[in-house]
């Protein structure tokens, strides 16, 4: 399986959790809950951007982007569990979501390095 569908497909069902969960939030998080929403599409978008590019410095800038906005949806998500708008098990199970596909994507920046560096030699 292509590593990049991989990442992908974990993120689609990540994103199809959380949009699950969000039905629930209040009214009056309506902005934490519109931020969550754009950061899981904004994810998708680094995604699809690194397929799209062929450039490595900007492939490269792609995966860091789509770990930043890994890193703000584990915070969004911490802020609505101290918010007790999701439970501890809803919580924990997003967090493993976002560090697989966290995994995945260090994996390949990793993967991208090592071979960059045989290119060199």
């Amino acid at each position: 399986m292509n590593y990049n569908f991989k990442i992908l497909n974990s993120t689609y069902r990540t994103i199809n959790y959380i949009n699950k969960l969000l039905v629930n939030y209040p009214k009056k998080e309506v902005i934490l809950k519109n931020n969550i929403e754009r950061t899981c599409y904004e994810a998708v978008e680094f995604i699809f951007a690194y397929n799209i590019n062929n450039t490595d410095r900007i492939r490269e800038k792609n995966l860091k982007d789509l770990v930043i906005k890994l890193s703000m949806l584990d915070f969004y998500m911490r802020v609505s569990f101290d918010k007790r708008l999701i439970s501890s098990h809803q919580y924990e199970v997003t967090g493993r979501f976002i560090t697989e596909i966290r995994k995945m994507v260090y994996g390949l920046l990793r993967r991208r390095n090592e071979v960059n560096e045989e290119v060199k030699k």
